[in-house]
């Protein structure tokens, strides 16, 4: 029989957090809690503290629904939860190692973000990857989990470097040492053959991948955009957002229906539920700061806790309601980071990547196209109004086109110009109503110059003087405009959401890639007195 000592140690599933340079001892990295006990414990050498929450033994859930029918409770095996965290310093800096659901005895922003990301990032292969989480920032903004079925690189998995965020990351690491294989997020969790005594030293080879910049060379998108998981630090954020907000500081800061809507079933706004509250065509900051009794108490639970109501052309029922909070788009900028608030989450995003797309964005020229200014209920009003006045101008609004060979429909345009200009006319919104806009301008314009049934299509809602452009074979790109106009009530030049910029520059490399001309115009809002 092998001797206790030199028995092969069992392959064990670890999560690992760095802990913040402000954890000076072991205590400072749990949540209070009386039934929680500490241990002082010997681990390789290292005095650490092991904190146990003592299991939990409950019924499951689900055993009500069937109380007084079958008695489950006699026949079931009651289930337990376990929770545990062990803590230690490893040169100089503290780390937590959870068991069970020991994250939730952590206490909130008490751990690095993105450790485990940029572990796994340095270790890896950069052709072992298995799986990756990713945000993006597109019209739809969506979170998803994508898994290979085989080992591949990162480009495979179609990752946009500069719409979608990367949020975790599963490969194999080149130094067999390091674990089977790495999972990172804000925690590394690795399965890994380890003796409890040989922790610490394990956990030192991670603390040095931690620090290499391997990453940066390897995938220098990384740094461009991070969301701010970190809650004392969105706290603090929230903090100066409403700071601002009481003083009248609004320099950056605005609200935007954060949604795509049918603007003409759309009333207005208010924010109130009382029938009796004013009622406003769009949402204003400013209007939303006169409805609040004493800005000296202005909080970010106010923004959570008061809403803004999307009503009928009758005021008579609800159409939409939304936080205030979900609605602020906010920047603020500290040192060399700017933070953005969008759809009710901060974000830290490069200076040098914002300076680059700002610059990209701010060098679109207007659609020479003279353009009215916009004093209309809805966007369909408005693109009537503009055909009606003007025979070079013809309508395309709500007219769709099929393609695809099945349901798919698309609007090609809202108002054909001259009649080589395409534009696409917006109320401004948040990041995922202006990133719609860009998605559709982008695909009916690759459309237009592939699917020849889709410009046959095309040519059939338009009035004869205006098919003669639109050719039975393949057009050339360079002949026509792509415009984008954006109807925006806020004085001074055309200000977008950061991630709405972001949208709007990699549509104009994909159309200018394509030979079209493409332009971005800001439409001003008259209010009637």
């Amino acid at each position: 029989m092998t001797a206790a000592g030199t028995r092969k140690p069992r392959v064990r599933a670890l999560t690992i957090y760095l802990l913040k340079e402000f954890v000076s001892e072991a205590e400072d990295s749990i949540e209070p809690a009386e039934e929680v006990r500490g241990f002082d414990l010997d681990v390789g050498g290292v005095a650490a503290k092991f904190f146990l929450n003592p299991s939990r033994v409950a019924l499951p859930a689900w055993f009500s629904f069937f109380e007084g029918k079958v008695d489950v409770a006699q026949h079931l095996v009651k289930s337990a939860s376990s929770a545990a965290v062990l803590v230690f310093p490893v040169a100089g800096r503290w780390f937590a190692v959870t068991f069970g659901y020991g994250r939730n005895m952590l206490r909130q922003g008490v751990w690095e973000a993105n450790f485990g990301l940029k572990v796994t990032l340095n270790a890896i292969d950069d052709r072992s990857i298995r799986s990756i989480d990713r945000k993006s920032f597109d019209a739809i903004a969506r979170h998803t989990r994508e898994e290979a079925s085989r080992a591949g690189s990162i480009e495979q998995f179609g990752l946009s470097v500069e719409e979608d965020l990367l949020r975790a990351v599963v490969g194999t690491p080149e130094d067999t040492s390091l674990g089977r294989r790495l999972a990172g997020m804000d925690a590394l969790t690795t399965n890994i053959a380890v003796r409890l005594a040989d922790l610490p030293r394990q956990i030192e080879g991670y603390l040095h991948e931690w620090g290499r910049r391997r990453y940066q060379a390897r995938y220098p998108w990384i740094d461009h955009v991070a969301e701010i998981r970190d809650r004392g630090q969105a706290r603090e954020l929230d903090e100066r957002l409403v700071r601002r907000m009481a003083a009248d500081d609004l320099e950056n800061i605005w609200l935007a229906v954060p949604v795509p809507v049918e603007w003409a079933q759309v009333g207005g706004f208010r924010f109130s539920e009382s029938a009796r509250a004013e009622t406003d065509d769009d949402i204003d900051i400013r209007r939303f700061l006169e409805s609040v009794r004493d800005r000296s108490n202005l909080s970010p639970e106010t923004l959570r806790r008061r809403y803004v109501y999307c009503v009928d052309p009758d005021e008579s029922f609800e159409l939409h309601k939304w936080s205030i909070y979900q609605c602020v788009y906010a920047e603020i900028r500290d040192g060399d980071d700017v933070f953005l608030l969008t759809g009710g989450h901060w974000y830290r995003v490069a200076p040098s990547f914002v300076q680059r797309v700002d610059g990209d964005v701010g060098a679109l020229q207007a659609t020479a196209c003279e353009l009215p200014s916009y004093r209309h209920r809805s966007e369909e009003d408005y693109n009537q109004a503009v055909a009606d006045r003007d025979q070079t101008v013809a309508l395309m609004d709500r007219k769709n086109i099929r393609y695809g060979g099945g349901a798919s429909q698309i609007e090609f345009c809202d108002l054909v110009v001259g009649p080589r200009t395409f534009l696409h006319v917006k109320r401004y919104g948040g990041s995922s109503v202006l990133s719609h806009l860009f998605a559709q301008g982008l695909v009916s314009a690759t459309l237009f110059l592939q699917d020849p049934d889709f410009r046959r299509q095309v040519r059939s809602k338009l009035d004869p003087s205006f098919q003669g452009a639109i050719p039975d074979t393949q057009p050339d790109a360079r002949d026509y405009e792509i415009g984008f106009a954006i109807v925006s009530r806020v004085p001074g030049s055309l200000v977008l959401p950061f991630f709405s910029k972001v949208n709007l520059r990699n549509a104009v490399r994909t159309l200018k890639g394509l030979g079209y001309r493409v332009t971005l115009t800001k439409i001003e809002t008259v209010q009637d007195n």
